[in-house]
């Protein structure tokens, strides 16, 4: 197979030209690395968001893009008390190439953080020629850039001869909210994934270098408990222990999970109660829930709705849910599977031996996948211990993930049918189904 697609795609004058390119870009894609993760863009942190949004839309221009900044709805959430409260963002921000071309890409990663402005972690460091150490090197600050790179490469060597990279368009996301569950860029993801024909989404791979296939579905939950308070000495038997009606609920949570990993069930976080002579009557917990598809999570749900019912109808005791499954599961559908062969295989023409995995982490590429779009996630640098205070990226990875990318788009504009095509995708969007579309 990988004989034969290099046969049709030949090895031509500028996808030469381009992935020669790359070896004199090391040191500049690390200097664009380290210029973004010196900026702490943590996802509460609206103005360091902002920041690197302006300095990314100053590239993407270069690049000939038509840039808007689009505003996100507000976000419910609850406070420290379980009190509704509006939670903004910075905006998104989307950039276009030739948005009428037969042919569309999305591109995209992500803006924040989990690094805020308190976390310790806010330095940038080199270590020797091979490792760059800070918050968001690997996620996704490197992404970024090699997203970047790779679109540079495409527009200045991407096509030649009989062959016009002007029938294959593009489109960047750059979210302000991944960290945080993409709540508020979720519809905008979705409207994008049905423009195009498949996604490219930078998130890093492995150390190794290996791409993720399969993903989990998560959600992140809240349940709220209101007891009743009394004096702890002389009224404790007319109080409802708010904590401890949580603690119970929890702990049955807990056994939710499945063997095997089929679902996982991590209690993140409990708050509630004050002095310890009052009988508290309020406290929240946290988790987070993981399933391996969707008939797991129909059972999870089924099962949390009645625990929640159970412990609200214990006399004195008020319970809340809230949260939902907001990354459904990315399952390696064949569409998907399609794509993840053909950037293996384009691997394999420069130089690449590339394999596959499977995770429980989620990202935006789960997202874009349950709005019909076969996307490939892990196409940012390699690199480890995202979300420590060890956060590395391997920096001659740059170059190599930029090549990767860049051939892709290369070997699209030249075999657009070797990769998955949804030549309908614009009637894909229900609400012009609904309309008779």
């Amino acid at each position: 197979m990988a004989n034969d697609w290099n046969a049709r795609s030949g090895d031509r004058p500028g996808r030469r030209a381009g992935l020669d390119w790359f070896s004199s870009q090391t040191e500049a894609m690390t200097g664009r690395v380290i210029e973004l993760a010196a900026i702490n863009s943590g996802t509460s942190n609206q103005q360091g968001v902002r920041q690197v949004g302006e300095i990314v839309t100053g590239w993407l221009k270069d690049l000939g893009a038509d840039v808007q900044q689009v505003g996100l709805p507000p976000i419910s959430q609850w406070d420290e008390r379980g009190e509704p409260q509006s939670l903004t963002h910075a905006d998104a921000i989307v950039g276009r190439c030739r948005r009428d071309a037969p042919y569309q890409v999305l591109l995209g990663i992500h803006l924040d953080t989990v690094y805020g402005l308190d976390h310790p972690f806010q330095q940038v460091q080199r270590r020797g020629d091979d490792i760059l150490h800070g918050p968001g090197v690997a996620d996704a600050k490197g992404g970024l850039v090699v997203m970047l790179t790779a679109l540079e490469a495409f527009e200045r060597f991407g096509g030649d001869g009989d062959v016009a990279k002007t029938d294959v368009g593009w489109t960047v996301f750059l979210n302000p909210d991944e960290e945080t569950g993409s709540r508020a860029s979720v519809d905008l993801l979705h409207d994008l994934a049905r423009e195009a024909d498949f996604g490219m989404v930078f998130e890093p791979s492995l150390p190794d270098g290996t791409l993720i296939a399969n993903r989990k579905g998560s959600g992140n939950f809240e349940v709220a408990v209101q007891g009743r308070a009394a004096h702890a000495g002389r009224e404790i038997s007319r109080g409802r222990n708010a904590i401890s009606a949580l603690c119970r609920l929890l702990l049955e949570l807990e056994q939710l999970a499945e063997p095997d990993e089929v679902v996982t069930v991590n209690l993140g976080r409990v708050r509630g109660g004050g002095p310890v002579n009052i009988v508290p009557d309020w406290a929240i917990g946290s988790f987070n829930v993981r399933v391996k598809d969707m008939a797991a999570w129909r059972r999870v749900e089924t099962k949390m709705n009645e625990l929640v019912q159970q412990a609200d109808a214990a006399e004195g005791i008020a319970v809340q849910r809230q949260g939902e499954l907001n990354s459904p599961p990315k399952p390696l559908d064949g569409a998907t599977e399609r794509l993840l062969r053909q950037i293996i295989q384009v691997g394999e023409s420069i130089g690449l031996t590339l394999q596959s995995a499977d995770s429980g982490g989620v990202c935006d590429g789960n997202k874009l996948a349950a709005a019909g779009l076969p996307n490939i996630d892990t196409l940012g640098p390699r690199g480890g211990q995202i979300h420590s205070d060890q956060e590395y990226l391997l920096i001659d990875s740059l170059a190599e993930r930029a090549g990767l990318s860049f051939a892709v788009l290369d070997a699209f504009v030249r075999c657009p049918e070797d990769f998955p095509l949804r030549r309908n995708r614009h009637l894909a969007d229900p609400r012009q189904a609904k309309g008779g579309a």
